[in-house]
Formats: structure tokens, sequence, C-alpha cells
């Protein structure tokens, strides 16, 4: 059992649900969106590179290098701090939890590190495959591979981890555990659509396709492994395999180690957004979902509202869905 210490007034306010979200929304949404641009330009600024241009990314290859390096930089620093809030101010701060059983490296965890990576890979390879087919498929050169690829790594192993520990390990898991799972998923997708309806190029299309690929299938993930590591494999090795081709990711445009440019209607290649909103890719999300939601309901991990109610009524309200400490990993 997650332990839960005793609690102050003031420690109960913080450990309220919607405190304990408002609190994490802040946390990994603006103040580590600019600890991560801060970093960045810090960095560029370091190696003596010219100036950022205001829209896009570098067009010479040393600025793009040192801007490539910058994300990665900031990546792994910000990523390992994200860890570090998340467990000292939300679970134990907030909540008064004693551990993360949610973020042990446990056996499930490390192996779907590699299971989710493989996953979203065969996602991007697979809907790029069918544009090719319905539409076209060209490759042109980048600016700089290396820096291409610094880049891509960099903000998607960020996007991977700090949104995750947001939607997932705090949105999601905090709603499951007080009003049950079916409430969690649903608002969870509105929530994570909405984040993306004022990207470049969205459309309500592009909306609802984060909502359900995004917003419900990583969900579901969850919901079937209870490791975040698992989402985060899922998430950023999603963004890693458009933003390593070049391919805008969720609206923003990516430099790549190569440029890749899609032909044919909106609703095949995604348009301006990306290939999030590919019909393609959708179904694969939505099957995807629909299985792991499947396998977490056998598994005894699906929370009705009934069960939540009074998990919360019992005092365990903290405690994290359909994870079994004695379990082996």
């Amino acid at each position: 059992m997650t332990q839960t210490a005793q609690r102050s007034a003031t420690g109960r306010f913080f450990g309220y649900p919607l405190v304990t979200i408002l609190i994490a929304f802040i946390i990994f949404g603006p103040v580590f969106g600019i600890l991560f641009a801060l970093i960045s330009q810090m960095v560029i600024r370091l190696f003596g590179a010219a100036p950022l241009p205001p829209v896009g990314y570098p067009t010479d290859s040393g600025t793009l290098l040192a801007w490539g390096f910058g994300k990665l930089l900031a990546a792994g620093v910000l990523s390992y701090l994200a860890i570090v809030v998340y467990r000292g101010l939300i679970a134990r701060g907030c909540e008064g939890r004693t551990d993360t059983p949610e973020l042990a490296f446990t056996a499930t965890a490390r192996r779907w590190l590699w299971l989710g990576a493989a996953l979203s890979f065969a996602v991007v390879l697979v809907t790029l495959a069918g544009i090719a087919i319905g539409g076209g498929v060209s490759v042109g050169a980048s600016t700089s591979l290396v820096g291409g690829l610094l880049a891509a790594l960099g903000l998607s192993v960020f996007a991977g981890v700090v949104e995750e520990l947001l939607a997932r390990g705090s949105l999601f898991r905090i709603t499951e555990q007080h009003i049950g799972s079916l409430l969690a998923l649903v608002i969870t997708a509105l929530v994570f659509g909405l984040q993306h309806v004022d990207n470049p190029g969205a459309t309500l299309a592009s909306t609802l396709s984060v909502a359900i690929g995004g917003g419900l299938m990583l969900c579901g993930v969850y919901m079937f492994t209870r490791t975040l590591w698992a989402t985060i494999a899922v998430h950023a090795a999603w963004n890693f395999g458009q933003s390593v081709l070049g391919i805008p990711v969720s609206g923003n445009i990516q430099t790549g180690v190569v440029q890749v440019r899609l032909e044919g209607p909106e609703w095949l290649t995604g348009g301006a957004f990306g290939i999030e909103p590919s019909v393609i890719a959708l179904l694969l999300w939505t099957a995807v979902f629909a299985v792991v939601v499947v396998l977490a309901v056998r598994a005894g991990r699906w929370q009705s509202w009934r069960a939540a109610r009074t998990a919360v009524a019992e005092g365990r309200g903290s405690e994290p869905v359909g994870i079994d400490p004695t379990r082996p990993g």
C-alpha cells in the first residue's frame, strides 16, 4: 500500500485534488516551458552563434548545432528536475505520499521503455507508408544532421517526460483516484486536446485527433501498465519519429535529420499540423486504445465511480489505482 502521512490543515488544503492538479499545471506548464527556453537560449549565446529567427528554427549549420545541443541539454536537466519535483512536491508535498510506485523502475517499466518506443515508431512508419500509397512522400536534405538529431531528441524527451508527469501522472491519475477511470479518461482527453487547440495549423480535426490519439490512448497505456515510463516512452518516441524526419509535431515545424514532405489530401497527410490528424494514425491509435483498455479491465485495473468514492471515504484517495506493490514488476 502507498502510505500517506498524517496531514495538517495546510497539507490537506494542498492535497485537495483540484489544488494539486492546478499546482502541477503551473509547474509542468509555464514554469518548465520558460526554463526550457532560457536554457536553450543560454547555450546558443555561449556558443556565440547567430541570433535565432523570430519564427521557426535556425537555417545556418553552426547556429542549428548550438540550438540542437541547447534543446538536448535543457531536456536532460529539466526532465530529471521534473521527476524530482513530481516525487517531492506533487506526491509527497501535496498528496502526502511516501512513495511513487507509478515511477518505480520495475521490470514492467523497463520492458515498456522499448515496447512503447517500438509501438510509436511502428505507427509512424505505417502512417507514412499509407500516405505514400494514397498520396506521396518525398525526402529532402536538412541543414544540419547532428543539429537536427539533437533537437529532435531534446524536444521529444522533454515533451515525453514533462507532459506525461502532468497529463497522466497528475491529471489522469488523481482524477481517476477520486471519480473513477471513465470520467478521468473523458476529462484528460478533453484537456489534452484543448491544450493543443491554439498550436500552429490546428483545426477541429487536429484537436480531436490529439484528444483521442494522445489523450485517450496514452491514458489507456497507463491504465494497462500502471507505470508512467510506458507513456513517457510512447509519447517521446511518437514525437521523435516525426521530428527526426522533419515532419511538424502538433503544428510545430521541425528541422530533422531529413525533411520529409507529404502530398495528398489533408485527411490523409494531416496537413500543416503534421501526421497526428491523419486518418491512418488516428485509426491506429484508436485501435491501440481499445486493446489496452480491454486488457486493463481484464487485469482488474479499471476503477468505477463507486470504488473511487469508497476509497476516498476510507482515506485511500491518494493511492494510485491498479498498482500492487507486492506484485513483481
